[in-house]
């Protein structure tokens, strides 16, 4: 009986010595040929993941949450940081329509910081007046004299506590429309914070916020059931506002005597 070394040698000299057997030599070269080539996809496979682990420790992953809230970074509706001037970092001119049950209010003027001129228009004709800072001022024979609040409808010209509000709140957006509900509780606590009265029936209030290429454009809003908790009775109020000429209306003076 052949050991195994006479067998081993015998298949060598079948494959490669000189009177090879040409089917055996085939069949040994195809084998041979195999395991390079396997060899070779196991090595570049090996060089792929080295590579790749690396790149891993080198470029940082990006957080899954950075981009979560990007929609509500860019509608929050904050006037008061869009609006930059080279002289002024508050610049804009508006035109705020309020309708209660169908009677209008309008009034219209311009911002610069904490100055505003603006026209109250109604049912009684028009009038002239000037805020500075915290004081309204009515135009009289050419200048401006101390008075008291013009109009209970200049309470929501004041939009901050409502942007701080919306800040809060997470919009439907439609193109450039961006609509909230916003609870009539958080507005009576932020316009009305020394009453007693509470929502017991939890109601909402709709704002329409629509944004341009320089921010925000118009506010439309709904406070119709603020509106009827506050007075008792059911009532339709609501309040258009829109803005333009923003960072380029002019200075203006504001005289008194």
């Amino acid at each position: 009986m052949k050991n195994k070394n006479s067998v081993v040698k015998e298949i060598l000299a079948k494959c490669f010595g000189k009177e090879k057997d040409e089917r055996w030599n085939a069949v040994a070269m195809l084998l041979i040929f195999s395991i390079f080539l396997a060899v070779v996809i196991v090595i570049a496979r090996t060089s792929n993941n080295q590579n790749t682990l690396k790149r891993e420790e080198t470029v940082p992953t990006p957080s899954p949450t950075m981009n979560l809230n990007l929609d509500k970074e860019e509608i929050e509706p904050d006037i008061d940081s869009e609006i930059v001037d080279e002289d002024y970092e508050i610049n804009y001119s508006y035109l705020y329509t309020f309708t209660l049950d169908g009677v209008q209010e309008i009034i219209t003027g311009k911002r610069l910081d904490s100055k505003e001129i603006f026209s109250i228009i109604n049912t009684e004709g028009t009038t002239e007046y000037a805020r500075l800072s915290e004081n309204y001022l009515k135009k009289e024979n050419g200048s401006y004299h101390l008075t008291n609040v013009p109009s209970t409808n200049l309470i929501y010209a004041n939009l901050d506590p409502l942007l701080e509000i919306l800040e809060e709140l997470t919009p439907s957006i439609e193109l450039n429309q961006y609509l909230y509900y916003v609870p009539t509780s958080e507005i009576l606590k932020s316009y009305h914070n020394n009453t007693t009265l509470v929502d017991p029936n939890n109601t909402y209030n709709t704002v329409v916020v629509t944004r341009g290429e320089n921010g925000i454009e118009r506010i439309e809003i709904d406070y119709s059931n603020l509106y009827s908790l506050l007075n008792g009775i059911t009532g339709q109020y609501t309040i258009i506002m829109e803005f333009n000429n923003v960072g380029t209306t002019e200075d203006f003076t504001i005289l008194t005597d």
